[in-house]
């Protein structure tokens, strides 16, 4: 009988419970830093549950089921293998393990040690993402290299001990925005439409992983023999977006994370993420946010419950 999770608080006994039933290995080893919630708002919002950095050494193994949650795992380094009913598959550096922990998953290293991040998250969103999700493939997802949905999951983890109702509208949108772009990855794959012409997969792969470098949509259509107009059209039409908002929103994902976790000044953000001008940057952060890049920092400061000081963050 699967037990229904009503508030995290709740959440501990239960992992511990499925993990005892189900595992080899020191529990301990295994078991994520828990979270508390807002029950007011854990109804309407996707939350997590516990999280955390992990190591999981060979022997052992560890399995679960019958957990009210979904559970996000990420390989960081060496590899392990998960196996559920009727499948089974191993874990790369840099995948990422979407689960429902009603159902049973065995993880079990592969190599001497498995290093993995893990987020337990509940909400009823989560429900309809993860079946859109299996109706096209098994949950489990190759992220390429500089993927946001790593930085957006280590974001949420270092969130997931303060409770606030500001920290939970940041940790709701951090867990949808890694939904919608795995769902929405998944689709670009599977539409019934002709593949990115190579020109435009390069393109994109220059956006995602040098995004800090200067750019021409003139120069860029050139060099692909096509006209700017072309360009803008055939890249929006298989990307969802203008190659410029593609790369801006790119550029913007990293700003927020450099304002999170250094102490570089404004100007100096906008500039290590491609974007010269600093009024140009502040006017694309608050277009994208609603709110300047120093009172985004204000906020995540507020949420650790730190002020920033001369050896802390910058607020200008």
């Amino acid at each position: 009988m699967v037990i229904e999770m009503q508030v995290t608080e709740l959440f501990p006994s239960i992992l511990e419970e499925a993990l005892l039933q189900y595992s080899e290995g020191a529990i301990a080893d295994f078991s994520p830093d828990f979270y508390t919630s807002l029950p007011e708002l854990q109804e309407h919002l996707l939350y997590p549950c516990a999280g955390g950095k992990r190591v999981i050494r060979r022997p052992d193994f560890f399995a679960l089921q019958d957990v009210d949650s979904y559970l996000l795992l990420y390989t960081k380094e060496g590899s392990g293998s998960v196996h559920a009913e009727g499948d089974s598959r191993v874990l790369e550096p840099d995948s990422l393990l979407l689960w429902d922990c009603r159902d049973y998953l065995q993880l079990r290293p592969v190599t001497s040690e498995w290093q993995i991040f893990l987020l337990f998250f509940g909400g009823e969103a989560a429900d309809v993402y993860y079946e859109e999700i299996c109706k096209i493939s098994f949950p489990v997802f190759s992220l390429p290299e500089k993927s946001t949905c790593t930085d957006q999951l280590r974001r949420i983890i270092e969130l997931g001990m303060i409770t606030s109702p500001h920290h939970a509208i940041e940790e709701n949108r951090l867990l949808t925005d890694i939904l919608s772009d795995l769902l929405f990855s998944l689709h670009l794959e599977h539409l019934d439409v002709k593949a990115a012409p190579p020109y435009l997969s390069k393109i994109k792969f220059l956006f995602d992983t040098e995004y800090q470098k200067d750019y021409s949509v003139t120069e860029l259509a050139a060099t692909a023999g096509i006209s700017r107009y072309r360009l803008s059209r055939e890249f929006a039409s298989q990307f969802g977006q203008t190659p410029i908002k593609y790369l801006n929103n790119v550029r913007l994902n990293h700003a927020c994370a450099l304002l999170e976790t250094t102490n570089m000044r404004i100007h100096e953000i906008a500039a290590a993420v491609g974007i010269d001008s600093v009024t140009h940057f502040i006017s694309l952060f608050r277009a994208k946010t609603g709110q300047t890049p120093a009172a985004y920092r204000q906020g995540y400061l507020a949420l650790l419950d730190v002020s920033p000081d001369e050896d802390g963050p910058h607020p200008e």
